[in-house]
């Protein structure tokens, strides 16, 4: 017999959906009117500057390559680890009294442990990217590129 795991009830889901879109329209605003501006005149402006005694420029690299993926795994850590460790745990997919949002069968041994491991691998996905990413780092152009026009430090 097939087993389904409980699921939110319509006020629940209406509520939590709500909950996620408006979260996501903030990140989405805010990373509009503030974050990608800030990013795009850092990269145009990196040679000007320095943080905590490190070239713009290795800030920038370092930033791209190797924090953007380390943040990544700490977001989906967040998430995915305790859901795998207690799926693991309850030797089931999902976990003991986690409700779901559509129809999901319960599943058991093999795979059941299989996705709990997925679950737990995925910010190991993301910080192996980050180490790959720091190696990188070390490799991309240090110096200021020829041509490189003076004046925009002026405004930065």
């Amino acid at each position: 017999m097939t087993e389904f795991a409980d699921e939110y009830s319509k006020p629940e889901k209406l509520k939590r959906v709500s909950l996620y879109i408006v979260a996501g329209g903030v990140v989405f605003i805010t990373h509009q009117q503030w974050v990608f501006p800030f990013v795009r005149w850092y990269a145009e402006t990196a040679p000007c500057h320095s943080l905590f005694g490190y070239a713009g420029l290795t800030v920038l690299w370092f930033s791209l390559f190797f924090g953007l993926p380390i943040i990544c795994a700490f977001i989906v850590g967040a998430v995915a680890v305790p859901l795998g460790v207690k799926s693991f745990a309850d030797g089931q997919y999902p976990p003991k009294n986690h409700k779901v949002y559509t129809p999901t069968k319960i599943l058991r041994g093999r795979k059941a442990r299989a996705k709990s491991l997925t679950l737990l691998s995925l910010p190991l996905f993301f910080m192996a990217i980050s180490v790959w990413g720091y190696l990188q780092a070390n490799q991309m152009p240090q110096e200021i590129p020829e041509g490189f026009d003076y004046r925009v430090c002026d405004s930065a």
